[in-house]
């Protein structure tokens, strides 16, 4: 949110954790403020069968919050948040795909590596993106991200699932409670560990997936095995749940160092 340096690299790194958490509630009224201004103008204007795409983006200048004083302990200072920090909000209208229909469904293309900051929205992450954009073969609607060329991560902007089937040989002794069905499908994701963003629809599938009694699997899909997937899907806030056409995958993985998808030759899977 704040500008880093080597010394800050972090939000609110300079200050203690109390300090932090009463920073990120002024933020929060901040946005809502901001929200409640807007927002009945926005849902006047909307028309039937739209939803809003809301985005706030918070910036500011820790160099500016660093010579505050008594950050966060009640002082005046506690007024600076409108000293330090720019609010932008934009609304907007949208309408989402319809799950299964195939004209709306997902194309993916796995173009580069994972993300330094995966944890967060990080703003700068649009510019940092912009070099991908240039492998993006015609027709991909989202670009997928990997370390090593097998192991997927997330999207650009989605979190990414595969439904595979299990593999026997590894699945025998590892799912006691499945242990008669070892054939069977299991959901699987990167996990956060990984450096993947923590995605709040992310974390609902998983939940419901165990609510339901479905294996999840918090592992990154591997394309080596991918004739073993029979579905995948991407999420986020905006398309919540997408199903997936297509995958392509550059062959070889050496290849993306090309400017440009032209000078790279793709394996596609299909779903059907």
């Amino acid at each position: 949110m704040f500008k880093a340096n080597k010394k800050s690299p972090l939000l609110f790194s300079p200050f203690s954790v109390t300090s932090s958490l009463k920073w990120e509630l002024r933020i929060r009224s901040l946005v809502r403020n901001s929200l409640n201004q807007v927002l009945p103008i926005a849902l006047k204007e909307r028309s039937n069968g739209e939803e809003l795409a809301v985005t706030a983006l918070v910036s500011g200048d820790i160099e500016k919050l660093k010579a505050m004083k008594n950050v966060g302990g009640g002082g005046d200072d506690d007024n600076g948040v409108f000293q330090v920090l720019d609010l932008h909000v934009h609304i907007g209208s949208y309408i989402p795909p319809v799950f299964g229909i195939e004209e709306s469904g997902a194309h993916l293309a796995l173009v580069g590596r994972g993300r330094d900051f995966a944890y967060a929205k990080y703003s700068d992450w649009v510019r940092l993106r912009k070099p991908l954009e240039k492998l993006r073969p015609p027709s991909v609607t989202e670009l997928l991200l990997s370390n090593d060329g097998d192991r997927i991560l997330e999207g650009c902007i989605t979190n990414f699932f595969v439904i595979c089937q299990r593999d026997k040989s590894e699945a025998e002794g590892k799912y006691l409670d499945d242990y008669n069905n070892v054939n069977s499908v299991e959901v699987q994701t990167a996990p956060i560990s990984d450096g993947v963003l923590p995605g709040v629809i992310r974390q609902l599938v998983i939940e419901v997936c165990h609510s339901k009694g479905i294996p999840v699997c918090e592992v990154a899909p591997s394309w080596e095995k991918h004739r073993l997937w029979e579905e995948a899907f991407v999420t986020n806030s905006l398309r919540v749940l997408q199903h997936v056409e297509t995958i392509k995958v550059p062959q070889p993985w050496e290849s993306l160092d090309s400017k440009s998808f032209e000078g790279i030759s793709w394996i596609e899977k299909k779903f059907q």
